[in-house]
């Protein structure tokens, strides 16, 4: 009996020290295991305060830019040149807002599909260099079945995928995209709600925290007056801090395809 307690008692502690061993190394692979981060900037097309930065951020990048504003094909432009990835943020009506916020490619509820078509078509002469689309506001327009069918048809006749910012939580998005098989994405945090450095480094460490549970995170930012500066200044501050955790950047088309591949 004693010699049988023995035995036990051995068997027990080499188990222990097994996971002793095994657990650190785990726990190091799972430390260093590499997630990724898909840096969406919204609001480009103005040649607003942050543009200038967020071109020369040293990391791939996804810019969102606004058909029929001013400076729309300077911007769409710039990103290119830059080595950044862009797509169109299709303005689309708000339950709130000024209709003029739209801008003249605004896309509201009561469009037909032809309409839509014909506004998606001018969005990509004047922004050749699209390969995706993302909602600019949209929390009416986001909740018709014809205008989120309307963009996921237009989406695969021209290979774009489509990233949900969600403005608005309802799933209409989310149920065409997979009955129409678009390649699609939701948004995972907001950086910028608040236009403070400060803020935009908590919500980049955020994003992190969601990557790691996941493996990846889609952010969205904003150029403009008061919110370019403090995310063109966040994100410069932690690309690097980002990067020694294992943070790849990729844009929003190499996050898709990373996901593919899995």
């Amino acid at each position: 009996m004693k010699r049988t307690t023995r035995i036990i008692k051995s068997l027990v502690s080499a188990f222990i020290l097994l996971m002793g061993l095994v657990c650190p190394l785990y726990a190091q692979e799972v430390q260093n295991q590499k997630v990724y981060m898909a840096i969406i900037i919204d609001d480009f097309g103005n040649q607003m305060a942050g543009t200038e930065e967020i071109a020369k951020l040293p990391i791939p990048l996804t810019g969102a830019v606004i058909p029929g504003m001013p400076f729309a094909k300077d911007d769409a432009k710039k990103l290119h040149d830059a080595g950044k990835e862009v797509i169109l943020h299709v303005p689309l009506e708000p339950i709130k807002g000024k209709p003029n916020w739209l801008g003249p490619k605004g896309i509201t509820s009561g469009m037909s599909s032809e309409k839509i078509r014909g506004v998606l078509e001018e969005s990509m002469t004047e922004i050749p260099y699209a390969v995706g689309m993302n909602n600019h506001m949209g929390s009416r327009a986001m909740q018709s079945k014809n205008v989120v069918g309307t963009l996921m048809d237009f989406a695969n006749e021209k290979g774009f995928y489509f990233v949900d910012s969600k403005t608005y939580d309802n799933k209409v998005a989310q149920e065409i995209a997979i009955e129409r098989h678009t390649p699609y994405l939701v948004r995972d945090v907001f950086l910028d709600n608040t236009p403070s450095t400060g803020y935009v480094v908590e919500r980049l460490n955020e994003a992190y925290k969601v990557a790691k549970e996941k493996g990846y995170a889609v952010v969205i930012g904003h150029v403009g007056p008061e919110k370019g500066p403090h995310t063109a200044a966040a994100l410069k501050s932690m690309i690097s801090q980002l990067q020694a955790k294992n943070v790849e950047f990729v844009t929003v088309s190499q996050l898709m395809r990373n996901l593919q591949g899995q």
